[in-house]
C-alpha cells in the first residue's frame, strides 16, 4: 500500500445481555494489511455515548470506518451512520454482520446514505481486498466486481458480489486482541458464570447443518461446518495464556458438536498438555449428538458449562421451528449432561410464531422439570 490508512471499527452501545469481546473485529484487523493503522471503539464495553463518539472521530480522521450489526441494530446503525458521514465526510464507511448477510440489497437501501458499502459472508479476504484495491479512492465498477461479498451502488441500482466463504479456517490469523485485551472486559461476561479471569472467546468451527427457522446461522455461515485444526486452536490458547494470562476460553461456535472427532481430539491434547484452562460453550450445543462418554471426556479436560437450546417445550412448536428434537429426547440429553457433571443453561423462546397460549404455559411447566441450572429467554 502507498501510504498508511487509519482504521477503526465501532461496536454501537446497543442492548445487550453479555459484553465479550467482538471477535469478528478481531478477525478483520488481524485480516488487514500491517501499513493500516488500527483501532477499536467499543461503545458498549466502555459504555460511550454518541457525543463521545462523534468527538473522537472528528478529531482523529479516520479513513475507514466499519460498523457491523444484528437486525435489531440496523436502525441505530443507520441512524450513526448519518451522523458519522456528517461529522467525517472524508471517511468510508462499511457494515458488515448477520443483518448485511441475510439482507443485503434491503440493507444497502435502509442505511443510505450514511453506509457506502455492505460486506456479506466471510469477510477477512473481502476487507482486506477491499483496503488493497481502493486506496486511491478509484470505487469503478472494474474494482469492485472482484471483491467477494461486496455490496455496492451503481448508476442507481444496488449490486452485490457473490459471498466468500472460508473453507482453510487455519488460514486467517489469530484476532488482533491488542485492541481488545482479555482483561478489559466483564468478569461475567455472560451474565451468569465464569471459572477464571482472563477469559478469552474464540471460534472452532464456522457452518451450521440444521435448518432451525429462528437461526441465522446456516444462512450467514453456511450449513457446512468448517473448521481449525487442533494445533491452530491450541496454538492460540497458548498464545493467550502465555501473553495476556488467559486461563479461561469460551467457544462461541454455533455448533462446535457437529464435529465429534474434532472435539474428543481437542480433549484428549488439552489433557496432555495439562495447562490448567477451564472453558465452556455459552452460546449453545446439540446435545443429543454427543455420549455420555464424550461428555465426560470433556468435563475432564476442563470443560465445566454448556448452554442448550431448549426453546420450547410444545413438541407441536418444535416441529414448526425444525428443531428435529422432541421434548423427551432433549430432557434425556440434558440429564446425561448433568450426570457428567457439567453445569447446563437452557434457552427458551416465547412469542413463536404460531404459538398458543396453551403452548406457552406448557413450556414454563416444561421447563421446571429439566435439570437446568440456569435459563435464558427470547421473546
Amino acid at each position: 500500500m502507498k501510504k498508511s490508512l487509519n482504521v477503526v471499527f465501532i461496536r454501537i452501545n446497543s442492548v445487550a445481555d453479555e459484553i465479550i469481546p467482538p471477535l469478528h473485529y478481531g478477525y478483520l484487523a488481524a485480516s488487514l494489511p500491517r501499513s493500516c493503522n488500527v483501532s477499536l471503539i467499543d461503545m458498549l464495553r466502555d459504555n460511550m455515548d454518541e457525543e463521545c463518539l462523534l468527538k473522537e472521530i472528528t478529531s482523529k480522521r479516520f479513513d475507514l470506518i466499519c460498523l457491523s450489526g444484528y437486525s435489531k441494530d440496523i436502525v441505530p446503525i443507520r441512524n450513526l451512520s448519518g451522523k458519522l458521514k456528517v461529522h467525517s465526510p472524508e471517511s468510508i464507511i462499511v457494515l458488515g454482520g448477520v443483518q448485511s448477510s441475510l439482507m443485503p440489497e434491503a440493507t444497502m437501501e435502509f442505511v443510505e446514505p450514511g453506509v457506502d458499502f455492505c460486506f456479506t459472508g466471510d469477510g477477512e479476504n473481502s476487507l482486506a481486498k477491499f483496503v488493497v484495491n481502493t486506496e486511491c479512492r478509484n470505487f469503478s465498477h472494474d474494482i469492485l466486481k472482484d471483491i467477494p461479498g461486496l455490496v455496492f451502488r451503481l448508476n442507481g441500482k444496488i449490486v452485490k458480489n457473490p459471498s466468500e466463504l472460508i473453507v482453510d479456517l487455519d488460514s486467517i490469523p489469530f484476532p488482533r486482541w491488542d485492541i481488545m485485551p482479555p482483561a478489559s472486559y466483564p468478569k461475567s461476561p455472560h451474565g451468569a458464570f465464569f471459572r477464571q479471569f482472563p477469559y478469552a472467546a474464540t471460534y472452532a468451527t464456522r457452518g451450521c447443518p440444521f435448518p432451525c427457522t429462528f437461526c441465522a446461522a446456516s444462512k450467514v455461515s453456511g450449513k457446512t461446518v468448517r473448521h481449525r485444526s487442533v494445533e491452530n486452536i491450541m496454538e492460540e490458547i497458548k498464545f493467550l495464556n502465555k501473553t495476556y494470562g488467559v486461563k479461561e476460553i469460551h467457544f462461541e461456535d454455533d455448533n462446535f458438536s457437529a464435529k465429534r472427532k474434532l472435539l474428543v481430539e481437542f480433549c484428549e491434547t488439552l489433557l496432555k498438555e495439562d495447562l490448567g484452562i477451564t472453558w465452556c460453550f455459552p452460546n449453545g450445543l446439540r446435545l443429543e449428538i454427543l455420549d455420555i462418554n464424550e461428555l465426560r471426556l470433556m468435563r475432564r479436560a476442563g470443560c465445566y458449562a454448556v448452554n442448550v437450546g431448549v426453546e420450547s417445550g410444545s413438541d407441536r412448536v418444535l416441529k414448526r421451528m425444525r428443531k428435529g428434537i422432541t421434548t423427551e429426547k432433549m430432557r434425556e440429553s440434558i440429564a446425561k449432561v448433568k450426570s457428567a457433571g457439567i453445569d447446563i443453561g437452557g434457552f427458551f423462546i416465547i412469542g413463536f410464531p404460531g404459538e398458543t397460549k396453551e403452548d406457552i404455559l406448557q413450556t414454563i411447566k416444561y421447563s421446571r422439570t429439566l435439570e437446568l441450572d440456569r435459563i435464558g429467554v427470547s421473546y
